[in-house]
């Protein structure tokens, strides 16, 4: 790219954190090749869409973003727009056709692509899509880019194999890659020095890390090695598969003191046969007896999972199961969602038979009684000091900092913007649903 004339641009991210990672790569691309970041789409030469395509409302919102630039870009065809990301993967070249205003289309196994796509367009070919790459490939494309603050986000995988029947995530970012264990603590040890001091690993499965590798290495061997790591407080990591949840990975939050006792571990539903029907490769039975090993092991882990309600072929006794299950294991939080048909994903075959007004009762239900599950595990933390890593300034009050607790729970109480990034120990006082009050009364 010619130096002399920087495009600025703007990338907008929608969905998981591991779009918010790949977002902080495509800016590793881009710095690197003498792009400049804008301050707003407004002022941007680029405006590019890092996209979420897990369910229909998401990929709604990108497309009512996109269209809200077609009248600039009649005035101004030098604009440039590109939809990244698991849309980009999975609808491909139908994105060109149906959107004419826009110029780049580019899947998330593509993103070392991008800036080839920008120099073409900008050189004055008209369109380009890149989504030729089954796989994510490996590649180290210079200094780590990191969008800042005191928490990192570092891939030690791309992609996944488990082909749940409702998930089309297989199908948009491929197969497993594990990333080699020397190329991650490196790029932790960069971020370390750079200010981060907790870090989370991503993955589709975290679990299945290191198939495939020369060095043969199992996930809670990789977080042995990212705990020994000096300047790392906290670690936490996502997502775990429960088919693969084991033991060992229960004993490494247990006894490593930088790993949070927290646990992100989807149920999806409560029913054998809806897990059946989901491709999940565990029982409900299976699934109750890793929870009781876990909490065992780690009696005051943090736990939160997925809930898909609607499923086809849901039946009340199949919904009623899942009910029982979440007040059983009494999630400390939830993610529930009506499910929506992902084609080519298998259960898009099925005939999407449960209502939305069925499917909306049901969520509602399931929030609502996780809504009561959090404020009772919550007010149980009333008394008990918790280790709180300072994030920012609360948005209720600029007299209040927020922060996370070791388990996952936000948590508010008094204090300037000075403790930002501070490790401090709280006294809670007070307990909603979904936020813990407290004082501070030391600073770690």
């Amino acid at each position: 790219m010619n130096q002399s004339v920087k495009k600025k641009v703007f990338i907008k991210t929608f969905g998981c954190q591991m779009n918010m990672r790949d977002s902080e790569i495509i800016w590793e691309v881009l710095l690197g090749a003498g792009y400049e970041m804008a301050a707003s789409q407004e002022e941007a030469d680029v405006v590019l869409f890092n996209t979420c395509s897990v369910r229909q409302h998401a990929e709604d919102r990108v497309i009512g973003n996109l269209c809200k630039l077609a009248a600039r870009k009649k005035k101004d065809p030098e604009f440039k727009i590109g939809i990244l990301g698991c849309m980009g993967a999975r609808h491909g070249e139908m994105l060109l056709k149906e959107y004419p205003f826009l110029d780049i289309v580019a899947g998330p196994s593509d993103i070392y692509s991008i800036r080839e796509a920008l120099e073409k367009v900008f050189s004055g070919e008209d369109k380009v899509l890149a989504v030729k790459n089954k796989k994510r490939p490996r590649k180290k494309v210079g200094n780590v880019y990191w969008r800042g603050g005191f928490s990192a986000f570092v891939n030690i995988m791309y992609g996944c194999n488990n082909y749940c029947s409702y998930c089309i995530v297989p199908f948009v970012r491929g197969g497993e890659v594990s990333r080699p264990k020397n190329e991650i603590i490196n790029e932790i040890k960069e971020l370390v020095q750079k200010g981060a001091r907790e870090i989370t690993l991503l993955g589709q499965n975290v679990n299945s890390y290191g198939k495939g590798l020369t060095n043969k290495i199992k996930f809670p061997k990789l977080l042995e090695a990212v705990n020994k790591i000096e300047g790392v407080s906290r670690i936490r990591f996502t997502t775990s598969h429960p088919k693969d949840a084991d033991k060992s990975l229960f004993r490494a939050i247990k006894d490593l003191d930088k790993v949070c006792e927290s646990l992100h571990l989807p149920l999806q539903s409560g029913s054998n046969k809806m897990l059946d029907l989901m491709n999940r490769g565990y029982t409900r039975e299976e699934y109750f007896d890793k929870i009781d090993l876990l909490r065992s092991m780690v009696p005051d882990v943090g736990l939160s999972t997925d809930i898909i309600v609607g499923f086809p072929s849901e039946k009340e006794k199949d919904f009623k199961a899942t009910e029982k299950a979440m007040e059983t294991i009494e999630y400390n939080s939830a993610f529930i969602f009506k499910y929506s048909p992902r084609s080519p994903a298998v259960s898009a075959c099925l005939v999407d038979d449960v209502s939305e007004e069925v499917k909306k009762t049901r969520n509602n239900e399931l929030l609502a009684i996780q809504k009561k599950i959090s404020y009772r595990k919550n007010k149980e933390l009333l008394g008990s000091r918790q280790e709180v890593l300072v994030e920012k300034m609360s948005r209720m009050s600029k007299d209040e900092m927020t922060g996370r607790a070791r388990n996952n729970v936000s948590c508010v109480f008094p204090g300037d913007e000075g403790l930002i990034g501070q490790i401090v120990k709280v006294e809670v006082t007070g307990a909603s649903a979904h936020t813990l009050k407290g004082r501070c009364v030391k600073e770690l």
